[in-house]
């Protein structure tokens, strides 16, 4: 054990060793729960400089995990490929190069067999990390839906999708829908919550109107 630790924490291993526990503890804090695996990746609004990282990434293999997640790989292989040339490999050289010299070899080394090997690991873990957008209450404008209330009034009523989702519905003034019948949502007002909406008899006849004149 002593020995492994000498190796671990010595020149040139130890450029991995400490990364590697640094990302270790961001692990454990994040399966707690107290940190998001996606903080390095910004906030996700769209700049030059993301545009430049992402091209990067994707140019290394690396794209479609969080950013924690390419560097936990890339310094794993990183600190086994060091660790193991530390050992098995440095020694050869003793009596041709200096230990500076040999070990920076290993950093490079190291590195680049890291990289693809990160980005090999990568792919299966992508389908874990796919980004799916939500959609806005404002872009359900147009859906049909069937009345679920006795009737839907400027006050008061329900609608219910295809696909089993309620919502508030309101009519326009004056105006009144019997429970049963297919709406149309065409209208959605942030501030209560709720989509103004008019039968679909009624929004085809205008289309009709509309089209003859």
């Amino acid at each position: 054990m002593d020995l492994f630790l000498s190796y671990i924490f010595s020149f040139p291993v130890i450029f991995f060793t400490i990364p590697l526990m640094i990302m270790v503890v961001f692990w454990i804090i994040a399966l707690m729960g107290a940190v998001d695996i996606e903080i390095l990746d910004g906030s996700g609004e769209v700049d030059s400089s993301d545009s430049t990282g992402s091209s990067f990434l994707e140019s290394l293999g690396l794209d479609g995990v969080p950013l924690t997640v390419a560097i936990s790989l890339i310094e794993l292989y990183g600190f086994v490929f060091a660790y193991l040339a530390k050992k098995y490999i440095s020694p050869l050289f003793d009596n041709l190069i200096s230990a500076t010299a040999s070990g920076l070899i290993i950093v490079v080394a190291a590195f680049v067999i890291a990289i693809p090997l990160a980005a090999i690991s990568s792919k299966p873990l992508r389908q874990f990390f796919i980004t799916h957008e939500a959609v806005k209450k404002s872009d359900l404008i147009g859906t049909l839906c069937t009345v679920t209330t006795q009737k839907v009034t400027e006050s008061f009523g329900q609608a219910r999708t295809e696909d089993g989702m309620i919502y508030s519905v309101r009519t326009s003034p004056g105006e009144e829908i019997s429970g049963g019948e297919l709406v149309v949502l065409i209208d959605f007002h942030k501030e209560k919550d709720i989509y103004i909406v008019t039968t679909e008899s009624e929004l085809m006849g205008s289309h009709s109107i509309q089209q003859i004149n």
